[in-house]
């Protein structure tokens, strides 16, 4: 028979009066069973369990319509969840067992929080991964400090891409923390979404406009001479480990960027003739160069950091590795990271960091003048020295020499600026720096 709202009134009265429940068929196995203060849609069906055809009675939904308008959506959508309750009983799957099943889950995702689920997630992928004790304790740091206070006791289904937003804005201003951080949130909800615990990951993609864009600043470097050589003072005094300050000042001496010179390998040096030969491999040097320069670049040591390594070296008899600055980490030498600690932890300097080297040395070279106010090295041996293409398109197709005598000279006057030296007289050079 055809429901309306003055049946249903009618039955809940007098439900109330006989003090249980009324049933008015629907059709399709569907009943709604009315009491005195609720109505609920019901579908009878029956499943093989054991052996045996059993009948079941799954609860729908309940009625709350109160107009002919929402009651006609509600028996349609009862209609439509019978149907799929039907789709799975044809399957061999119990329907009510199914909800139960759904809430419970639904349930877990709720309660959940994203700091509970770190704390099972951080464990299993640094065992499955094999993260190095350091990586262990950086990303649980990152999310102890940056990620935890904000969002940790939310439960996972709740975060939104405005809560990652929200904790990215406060690193807008540091490029590299931004990063990583971005980085674990995205490792974390991607591993809940495959774990079934949420539906979508919500961390922002680098294109999305709720993050706000850090800008890139200019990496700060000193241009004054003893201001540099306080530093290079500090850096042979200061409490790291021989290791880091060896790498530190190789870096300094020969203004290379820090994947170069935490990546340097003994079979590279030549320190008899005092040259460093860096392969042109991905992470080490400049690739785009190969073509023009070959496949190796070239550096001049200077007398002061051939002295540097060959003490190092000494110091080194009882190390079994190829890498200068080797280390227990899974790569098997020192980081990046451990460079630039120098100058902003240990130094606490925040106008130089480790690439600021090449800056002070490019400024400083350019600058340089003899007592006749001309400049001492030219700008194509200073560039070649960074590592840095010189000239037009054209003029890289036919010169493409390495300028190796000029640019010891110029490396050996930057190792006695930083060491405080004598300068030495490279105005009888004039003709070979074209002066």
């Amino acid at each position: 028979m055809a429901i309306t709202l003055e049946k249903i009134k009618d039955a809940k009265l007098e439900a109330k009066n006989l003090g249980t429940p009324i049933k008015i068929t629907v059709g399709n196995g569907i009943r709604l069973n009315i009491t005195k203060s609720s109505a609920v849609f019901q579908l009878r069906y029956r499943i093989k369990e054991a052996g045996k055809n059993k009948e079941r009675i799954l609860t729908l939904d309940k009625l709350t319509a109160r107009t002919d308008i929402t009651l006609a959506k509600a028996l349609n959508k009862a209609i439509d969840d019978a149907e799929q309750a039907k789709a799975l009983v044809k399957q061999g799957i119990d329907p009510t067992k199914e909800k139960h099943i759904t809430k419970s889950q639904s349930t877990e995702k709720q309660s959940l929080t994203l700091n509970s689920y770190f704390s099972l997630w951080v464990k299993r992928i640094s065992i499955a991964t094999q993260w190095s004790d350091k990586h262990y304790t950086d990303m649980s740091a990152k999310f102890r400090i940056h990620i935890s206070p904000v969002i940790g006791e939310l439960p996972l289904d709740r975060i939104t891409r405005q809560h990652i937003g929200n904790i990215l804005d406060k690193l807008s201003d540091k490029p590299a923390t931004y990063k990583k951080v971005r980085i674990l949130i995205n490792m974390i909800l991607e591993d809940a979404v495959t774990s079934n615990k949420i539906e979508v990951n919500p961390t922002p993609r680098k294109s999305i406009g709720a993050v706000t864009k850090y800008v890139a600043k200019k990496l700060p470097a000193v241009t004054s001479l003893p201001v540099l050589q306080n530093i290079i003072a500090g850096i042979n005094t200061i409490n790291i480990t021989p290791t880091i300050r060896t790498a530190s000042l190789l870096q300094a001496q020969t203004v290379l960027r820090s994947q170069t010179v935490i990546k340097a390998k003994w079979d590279e040096f030549d320190l008899t003739n005092q040259i460093w030969r860096i392969p042109r491999i991905q992470g080490r040097i400049k690739l785009s160069d190969a073509a023009k320069y070959g496949d190796y670049f070239n550096i001049p040591l200077s007398d002061e950091t051939t002295n540097l390594l060959i003490q190092w070296r000494e110091s080194l008899r009882w190390q079994q590795s190829d890498y200068l600055f080797p280390s227990t980490s899974k790569s098997g030498h020192i980081t990046v990271e451990a460079l630039t600690k120098v100058y902003k932890v240990r130094l606490k300097l925040d106008n130089h960091c480790a690439h600021g080297w090449r800056s002070s040395f490019s400024t400083l070279a350019h600058e340089a003048i003899d007592d006749n106010g001309k400049a001492l090295f030219r700008d194509d041996v200073i560039e070649r020295c960074l590592d840095h293409v010189v000239g037009t398109a054209v003029t890289q197709a036919y010169n493409r020499g390495e300028l190796l005598e000029l640019r010891k000279t110029l490396m050996q006057w930057w190792g006695n600026q930083l060491c405080n030296s004598n300068v030495i007289d490279l105005t009888h050079n004039k003709k070979n720096n074209g002066n």
